[in-house]
């Protein structure tokens, strides 16, 4: 069972790594954080001396304030993007024909598929927290009068981040179901978009800590507010991952070949 197991996550792995969007959803975030870097260097540079750090901490007033404004707008939307993907491919020339009469059950295809997208998302989180600890370490060096040696904001980050990964891979699965039921592009990729408006809209609303995608602009505020504490909101998402991939599964085995 282990090996057809592996067998069906190594061919997931084989026709999804072939996926520019993979590539976006692993590298675009840090590449934000680099971007972001560059302007602060930029600024520094061009204004010929290193901006006192005074009382602000910089991690969050001058990194992560900049960088988790595109995060909570920019991931959950790549995050959609690259989960149709990984359905468009079955879609293309009519594979889901050919995948269901191999000889693995539908249920080890779908765990196999829907764990690539959990890892792969893990992976792009891992890099942008990485990257974003290195910046923070690299001004404290090469600009200490900022001040970034005087901040020990690691727990804050990982704790940012944790949360981050868990409304992600929440929002994973909302979209991996709504990529079972419409093949065309514009719907599942729409209602992420439009959730995203949404939620920022809404946040303040009790209701919120139920709606996944509410935990982009919640991870961009923990981290101005230096909020390390589980809420409701994240207990809620980690549910949200079950629900929603028992749905995936269900519509994934229940899909004949189109």
């Amino acid at each position: 069972m282990t090996n057809t197991f592996y067998k069906a996550f190594s061919s997931e792995q084989y026709k999804l790594s072939k996926n520019k969007e993979l590539f976006g959803v692993l590298l675009l975030p840090a590449l934000i954080i680099f971007a972001v870097d560059v302007y602060v260097i930029y600024g520094i540079l061009t204004s010929g001396h290193e901006p006192a750090g005074g009382t602000m901490n910089p991690w969050k007033n001058m990194l992560g304030n900049t960088v988790f404004l595109f995060f909570y707008m920019l991931y959950p939307i790549l995050t959609s993007i690259f989960v149709y993907a990984c359905c468009d491919v079955e879609y293309k020339n009519n594979n889901y024909k050919i995948l269901f009469t191999i000889p693995i059950s539908k249920s080890k295809i779908f765990f196999s598929k829907a764990l690539f997208i959990l890892i792969t998302i893990l992976f792009s989180i891992v890099l942008s927290y990485l990257v974003f600890l290195l910046s923070g370490y690299f001004f404290s060096v090469a600009f200490p009068a900022i001040g970034f040696q005087n901040y020990d904001f690691r727990e804050v980050v990982f704790y940012t981040f944790l949360k981050l990964y868990i409304t992600l891979s929440s929002i994973a699965m909302i979209q991996l179901a709504l990529s079972l039921v419409f093949r065309n592009f514009i719907y599942p990729i729409g209602f992420s978009v439009f959730m995203v408006i949404f939620s920022i809209v809404i946040h303040e609303k009790k209701f919120s800590d139920f709606i996944p995608y509410t935990g982009g602009f919640k991870s961009y505020a923990n981290l101005m507010s230096e909020n390390i504490l589980f809420e409701r909101l994240d207990y809620s998402n980690i549910a949200m991952v079950f629900v929603f991939m028992g749905l995936s599964f269900y519509l994934f085995v229940k899909k004949k070949g189109v």
